[in-house]
């Protein structure tokens, strides 16, 4: 079954978007990027234009990581 386009954009998020979904600060996340609790599904650019996407059901899972470690 496919996916709409609006279906696909709805699961993933951009680093900010996934910051704030699972109520970490920047400086937390990025905690858990270098730890590799959670890892980009996509990564372009680099410096402070990179852009990184994640998937909502990854966040899901490092959002259950947090509250079962």
């Amino acid at each position: 079954m496919e996916m709409t386009k609006e279906e696909f954009l709805n699961q993933i998020m951009t680093r900010r978007e996934a910051e704030g979904y699972v109520g970490l600060s920047n400086v937390a996340f990025q905690y858990h990027l270098r730890n590799e609790n959670i890892v980009p599904c996509k990564e372009f650019g680099d410096g402070r234009g990179k852009v990184q996407l994640f998937w909502k059901d990854d966040l899901n899972e490092l959002k259950n990581f947090l509250k079962n470690p």
